[in-house]
């Protein structure tokens, strides 16, 4: 509603009428004025540009000819290319004549003293080896896989060498074919030269200004200035945010062309951009836009200053006129709009004593009425706010606090993070962790943070300290200037401690140990966060007795695993025993009736027995001591496991690994156990001869493969049978997550396989 008043005002009317008579005309002949030049300027910087671009491409074309031709000049004498098919020739039969060779590499120096552009000269033969070179460091080098080698031997040809790794000295190479004098083909003569040249012609400036550069940008983005050295990347190397309309263009579609543009600095600059097919780079040759517009700019300059006079001098009469006019209602009605905004301070001025004083002292009393409410309204809401994010940050760190120690089950690990998480949310000046030893009847620090570490302190439970306090009466203590209160035990070491609040940490009716907050300053805890604190025991107390109910699950699983093993112990080699004495027994009584062809065969059953207790001996003993697995790793724990029982059995063991194998010691456990199995199967059941175990990491997870070539079996049949091991199997690839695919037949081996996908955050 107000903007519509306004726009309907008097004295906005006629403010709208005069300037839009004075500043229409003014914005049309400005606007002609800057297309008009602008395009005329672009143009005749273009040709300019254009005119520069193609001197500098012909000057270049002239370069790359003048040195092919002095290759090829050089590879035609008569004298040097008698004496390079000879070398060539040796080349070919892997011959080596030192002498013959130093007279030739002369005659290539001479030719590099005649030659300005060439750093170094060189014979290649058929098979792509350097025979001959100036620089006899790089012969017996291979060039079979350089560009110029295939195509020297076809004909002339130049290879340009960028700022490419590990290159930091852009050059050139040239190569010619070398044939005998029936026309076969020996090899290529090549020569590299530097760039000097080059980076000569790209300094020529004539007609560019003081802005003007010309360079090169390769298929790689990298730039090539005119000193002919290769950029870094970080100032080199384009922009991909860049919108290079040249440089994309002239690399992408390998042509030519002109525009307006920015270049690697960023700059808007006026470019002429061509493609050079025989470098594979493109000449680019540019103006900054504010050197090139200079003359249009101030020209532009000018009209618009003549035209702001005229807009200036419309407004001024305007004003004079309206003034005089609306003045009266234009003033109420802006310092109406300054109360509407919220400027309360602004008062009207009455000095009148008709309708519109009469309004202005309304105002006025309105205005300072809001004062009074707003003031007292806004001191409200910033305490509320304040207390507000103290209330958010606590919960806040509450939540953090419990996400974090939910998945810690080492106790030290969980109560160091607790003090850690604390101490960075609160800024406390002291935090400690006391545990109960009910044996000794002591509270024990267990962890601490702050300016001391833990120091295995002990606190009487029946004592009079705050702790045994907070403990035995199971309730908060807080104690706001701990000089005041008796319980304080004082500690030269924290002579800043002002004020202490101690936590009881209990999980239902059972006291775990307390949590001791120390600050350095008086009635540092409000009661909102005591409140906090002691939802943050409760947490923490929980946490502490998961901590201990895994540790003791991962001991009962201990006994459970040694309880198995004992009894398959009774079980098989108890068996494989009773079997030995039975064929013993037998095997004297055939001895005692003269049946040497019968006791051979008992004795042949005894030492088949004896190898297969021998076995399962193994293997159980190898279950009861298994290696190290948190030191060795799952692979060194199942390269031992190979050799200490598979490979000792006579069978030919192979552990393949394909990528870094790091995983939680929970996985490479559950792991561990599903190949334990899948061994012990191939070994007491298959009669494999070998076994294979591979270890497979990609981006998704790990796999893991055991591979027999046993008898095999029928799965189906042995699923419901419940044997081999499958169900043990099959509950540990739950654990982890994951399948067990077992594939086999009568006959055909055995394949287990089992894949843990590696998820973020694990």
């Amino acid at each position: 509603m107000t903007g519509k008043r306004r726009s309907t005002s008097i004295r906005a009317r006629l403010l709208i009428g005069f300037v839009s008579m004075a500043l229409l005309p003014a914005i049309a002949i400005a606007a002609g004025s800057i297309v008009v030049g602008y395009y005329n300027g672009r143009q005749q910087a273009l040709d300019r540009l254009e005119s520069v671009a193609v001197l500098q491409e012909l000057e270049i074309n002239t370069w790359m000819q003048d040195m092919l031709a002095e290759l090829t000049v050089a590879s035609n004498e008569e004298y040097g290319l008698e004496r390079v098919q000879v070398v060539l020739d040796l080349a070919r039969d892997h011959k080596y004549l030192d002498s013959y060779n130093k007279v030739t590499r002369n005659w290539l120096r001479r030719l590099i003293a005649r030659a300005p552009y060439y750093d170094e000269l060189f014979l290649v033969d058929l098979e792509g080896r350097v025979a001959l070179s100036t620089n006899p460091d790089h012969e017996g080098e291979s060039r079979r896989q350089e560009a110029y080698f295939a195509r020297g031997l076809e004909g002339p040809t130049l290879q340009p060498r960028f700022c490419t790794a590990p290159i930091t000295r852009p050059s050139v190479t040239v190569a010619v074919p070398i044939r005998n004098r029936d026309g076969e083909l020996l090899g290529v003569l090549a020569g590299q030269a530097g760039l000097e040249r080059l980076a000569q012609i790209l300094r020529g400036r004539t007609g560019l200004g003081t802005t003007g550069k010309a360079y090169l940008a390769d298929s790689t983005g990298i730039l090539l200035t005119a000193d002919a050295v290769c950029r870094s990347p970080e100032t080199a190397a384009l922009a991909p945010t860049m919108t290079l309309d040249g440089i994309q263009h002239a690399i992408a579609s390998q042509s030519s062309g002109a525009g307006v543009y920015k270049d690697p600095r960023g700059v808007s600059v006026v470019g002429v951009y061509r493609w050079l097919p025989e470098l594979q780079a493109a000449l680019l040759v540019e103006q900054d836009m504010a050197e090139a517009f200079r003359g249009i700019i101030t020209g532009l300059a000018v009209n618009l200053a003549v035209a702001f006079a005229a807009v200036v001098l419309a407004v001024g009469a305007s004003l004079l006129i309206t003034r005089q006019i609306a003045e009266p209602i234009v003033g109420l009605a802006r310092t109406a709009a300054r109360i509407a905004t919220g400027d309360l301070e602004h008062t009207v001025a009455v000095d009148r004593a008709d309708e519109i004083g009469v309004l202005a002292g309304a105002f006025n009393s309105m205005t300072a009425r809001l004062r009074e409410l707003i003031d007292g309204l806004e001191a409200r809401v910033e305490e509320r706010t304040q207390a507000l994010r103290r209330r958010a940050l606590e919960l806040e760190t509450s939540a953090r606090v419990s996400r974090e120690i939910t998945a810690i089950l080492d106790i030290d690990d969980l109560l160091a993070r607790v003090t850690a998480l604390i101490q960075d949310a609160f800024g406390y000046y002291y935090i400690q962790i006391f545990l109960v030893d009910r044996e000794n009847g002591t509270l024990v620090q267990r962890a601490a943070s702050g300016p001391l570490a833990p120091q295995s302190r002990r606190l009487p439970l029946d004592g009079n300290s705050l702790n045994a306090w907070a403990a035995r009466a199971n309730e908060a203590v807080l104690v706001n200037d701990v000089s005041q209160d008796p319980r304080f035990l004082a500690d030269e070491q924290l002579p800043e401690t002002r004020s202490e609040l101690v936590i009881p940490l209990r999980a239902g009716d059972n006291l775990i140990g307390t949590l001791d907050l120390q600050r350095a300053e008086k009635d540092a805890f409000t009661p909102e966060e005591v409140l906090v604190l002691q939802s943050l025991g409760d947490q923490i107390a929980v946490a502490i007795e998961n901590a201990r109910l895994y540790e003791r699950s991962r001991a009962l699983a201990v006994v459970e695993e040694r309880n198995r093993l004992a009894r398959e112990l009774h079980d098989s080699v108890t068996q494989s025993l009773y079997g030995l004495v039975a064929f013993a027994g037998a095997g004297q009584e055939v001895i005692g009736a003269g049946d040497g062809k019968r006791a051979r065969e008992y004795l042949t059953r005894i030492e088949d027995a004896a190898q297969k207790a021998l076995k399962e001996m193994r293997l159980l003993l190898y279950e009861l001591r298994p290696p190290m697995l948190e030191k060795e790793g799952l692979v060194g724990a199942l390269q031992q496991r190979l050799n200490a029982v598979e490979s000792r059995a006579g069978l030919q063991v192979r552990l393949v690994v394909d990528g870094e194998i790091d995983l939680p010691a929970s996985v490479e456990d559950g792991l561990y156990r599903i190949a334990q199995e899948a061994l012990n199967n191939a070994l007491q059941h298959a009669a494999a001869t070998s076994v294979t175990v591979r270890l497979q990491r990609d981006a998704e997870g790990l796999e893991l493969e055991v591979e027999d070539d046993g008898v095999g079996f029928d799965v189906a049949a042995a699923a419901d049978r419940g044997g081999l091991g499958l169900a043990s199997m099959r509950e540990r690839a739950q654990a982890l997550g994951s399948q067990l695919d077992v594939r086999s037949q009568p006959g055909a081996g055995t394949t287990v396989k089992v894949r843990v996908v590696q998820r973020e955050g694990r």
